[in-house]
């Protein structure tokens, strides 16, 4: 790249950033972050030939095999043999990322009573070349003002990420938690910080944050990584409801991807929002239209959704694509056909 376009493409950066030279200092830091403008883009036939597939998952719900529908198990040991279950069926449809879901009594004492089953089943995810995620829930936040719950939120990361860690490659980082912020203003985002810190090193390495459809903006999102080393989560339906700085879909898929450290490859969100209402039934014989809620997720992924994020991430890197559908395993099966239809060249990228 010349320094012309090195230098034009800093200043575009710089503009879309104003005056925050926290971020700055981070993208000068930052090799990927000059791949983020628009004004940075590898031609179509180096995109494919040195960029590996953007990987699809989906979440929880296997609604395609009614046998393997997707809840909270009681018991560690029962959502084990689940998961040795839905692997299979990964494998016979050639997905790599799934998202499942921990009891919600899971502590660390439960992974002793399981270890001979967690070895056989990270020999499996690992010749299946297979990444998990887990979502936090969203009640659960290191920047919450309740110490009580700040104190849940940390047992569950340390647990959640040693549960993973045990169905990971010995000394690898694949598999990954994500949590939210929640609560944004100043003294939020200093808890999370000093909260952050207390971690154990293998729950900072396994730990993301994902910003959301309201509150903490991209802005202050990216400042938080800067200042204490968390990869944030692009979400391409929350970054539709909720982008104060403006800034265009490949500048933000770009500045976040920043985010994340060389040994983890990056996660990204998709979704679609709901368009259809609800009817519901009074008791008179009479109805009701809910209409659906800004952020409320479709049953399946609008095609041209997909189409613009995947265009947007031409030249930046690869990453793994976790599909949030009501529709689960079916969302991603229709995406996978549709994008063949609409997007042969784009199709390509995925698998």
């Amino acid at each position: 790249m010349s320094r012309t376009r090195a230098a034009t493409a800093m200043a575009t950066i710089r503009w879309a950033t104003s005056t925050d030279t926290t971020i700055q200092s981070m993208f000068h830091r930052h090799r990927l972050a000059r791949r983020a403008s628009t004004l940075i883009r590898c031609p179509d036939e180096h995109y494919q030939a040195a960029t590996p597939h953007i990987r699809l998952g989906f979440a929880v719900r296997t609604v395609n095999q009614p046998g393997l529908a997707g809840s909270v198990s009681p018991h560690l040991s029962k959502l084990l043999v689940h998961l040795g279950d839905v692997l299979g069926y990964l494998e016979r449809k050639a997905i790599h990322f799934y998202r499942l879901t921990l009891p919600r009594q899971f502590t660390i004492a439960d992974l002793a009573d399981c270890r001979l089953h967690l070895e056989l089943l990270a020999q499996r995810i690992s010749a299946q070349q297979v990444r998990l995620g887990l979502h936090l829930d969203p009640y659960l936040t290191l920047a919450h003002p309740d110490d009580r719950i700040a104190a849940e939120t940390i047992s569950t990361i340390e647990a959640a990420c040693q549960f993973l860690a045990a169905l990971d490659q010995r000394n690898t980082v694949q598999h990954t938690l994500v949590m939210h912020i929640g609560v944004h203003d100043a003294e939020a985002l200093q808890r999370f910080r000093q909260r952050w810190a207390g971690l154990s090193a293998h729950a900072r390495r396994r730990t993301t944050l994902e910003h959301t459809g309201n509150g903490s903006s991209l802005s202050s999102l990216l400042g938080l990584a800067a200042a204490t080393g968390v990869p944030i989560v692009f979400d391409y339906l929350h970054f539709r409801l909720h982008n104060p700085e403006r800034w265009s879909l490949p500048l933000a898929l770009g500045l976040i991807l920043a985010t994340w450290p060389d040994y983890l490859r990056p996660e990204v969100h998709l979704s679609s929002q709901r368009s259809e209402a609800h009817l519901l039934p009074g008791r008179n014989g009479d109805s009701r239209v809910l209409p659906p809620r800004p952020g409320q997720h479709a049953d399946f992924i609008v095609v041209h959704d997909a189409i613009e994020l995947l265009e947007a991430s031409r030249g930046l890197p690869p990453f793994d694509l976790m599909l949030e559908a009501k529709a689960g395993d079916l969302a991603l099966f229709r995406l996978r056909h549709e994008l063949v239809r609409y997007a042969p060249t784009l199709a390509g990228r995925v698998s």
